[in-house]
């Protein structure tokens, strides 16, 4: 459709709002644009100047779905240091990858959500 331009935000559910909110904006350049008066969303964006990007909601659920598949990948500059700084906070990560131009890893949040990081 023409009128479709961007994606606007993907959803991650999470057992505990709070704890999940202060992990990503520890975790990533976030700032908050939108809380639920129900306390259980919270939408992150970059806290970057330019064209808005694609942003990331966290939701509450009593339990996480079982994934199958990463459902998406933060693009990084450099895949070693965001490796390294996750790694150092005491984050699960994979090995990091290469293949087809790409280094990519997984790593988990604090509920287990399994997402990714890759360059290229």
């Amino acid at each position: 459709m023409k009128n479709v331009s961007r994606i606007d935000t993907v959803f991650v559910p999470v057992t505990n709002v709070g704890k999940s909110e202060e992990w990503y904006l520890k975790m990533f350049q976030f700032r908050i644009v939108y809380r639920s008066n129900d306390g259980q969303y919270v939408g992150f964006r970059f806290d970057q100047e330019g064209p808005l990007q694609c942003g990331l909601t966290i939701y509450k659920c009593e339990a996480i779905p079982e994934q199958k598949h990463i459902p998406f990948n933060f693009y990084v500059s450099d895949v070693e240091e965001m490796h390294r700084m996750l790694k150092e906070s005491n984050v699960w990560v994979s090995d990091i990858h290469e293949g087809e131009g790409m280094k990519f890893f997984d790593f988990a949040d604090p509920d287990g959500n399994v997402l990714g990081a890759v360059t290229f």
